[in-house]
């Protein structure tokens, strides 16, 4: 079991080797007695909406989207305002990004369940083909049955490296710097926000999600 002391020295340690600024005054974050981690059932819950609603951002047939919600049951699984997005015929481009955003929190919530093996480091985004067959290539029965939760050890090392990791966005953004190179913005914040929901930090449920640094 690694302690959030050590679990800050390795984070800083391998944003040092990515040349990522570093703030050694940043707080620690939870030790693995002190978070509850999201059940697999309910991170499944939640990855079966968030595709249907990346698919509709990645603006697939509207009768697609219908099967999908159709075959999963996936209409009590929606949040109040995925609902109002399924619902909308025009769409803005600022909720197209917004929602084709959510293929990162998927990732995350796939590999948080063992249905992808590894997550790099957030510069690049992720291969949104393969998260839409990772998903839509199987039931909810076959996704729960091949799933398994990770150690709380290994989502809480990705949660500190992270958390450190947007503190270092956020910095470069508040004075005008260039974000470093060896992270992506949109990534970094899409992984922290799954992350905290992940952890269940502070109770907040998934429109609530806050990404302190």
């Amino acid at each position: 079991m690694r302690s959030s002391k050590n679990r800050k020295k390795r984070s800083e340690k391998i944003l040092k080797t990515l040349k990522v600024p570093i703030n050694k005054h940043l707080p620690l974050t939870e030790n693995e007695e002190e978070v509850s981690l999201r059940t697999k059932e309910e991170i499944i819950n939640r990855i079966i909406p968030l595709a249907i609603v990346s698919a509709k951002a990645m603006e697939a047939p509207l009768e697609k989207i219908e099967e999908f919600i159709e075959r999963y049951n996936a209409n009590e699984l929606f949040t109040e305002e995925e609902k109002k997005f399924l619902m909308k015929k025009h769409l803005n481009q600022n909720e197209l990004i917004q929602y084709s955003w959510k293929l990162e929190c998927i990732w995350l919530l796939l590999w948080s369940v063992n249905l992808i093996s590894d997550i790099d480091v957030p510069a690049d985004t992720c291969n949104a083909e393969y998260v839409f067959e990772t998903v839509f290539l199987h039931s909810k029965k076959e996704l729960l049955d091949k799933s398994s939760i990770k150690p709380s050890s290994d989502i809480l090392d990705s949660l500190d490296f992270i958390y450190r990791a947007h503190w270092a966005v956020r910095e470069a953004q508040i004075n005008h710097l260039e974000v470093p190179s060896s992270l992506d913005e949109g990534v970094v914040y899409e992984r922290h926000y799954t992350l905290n929901w992940l952890v269940n930090y502070m109770d907040q449920e998934w429109e609530e999600i806050s990404t302190d640094t």
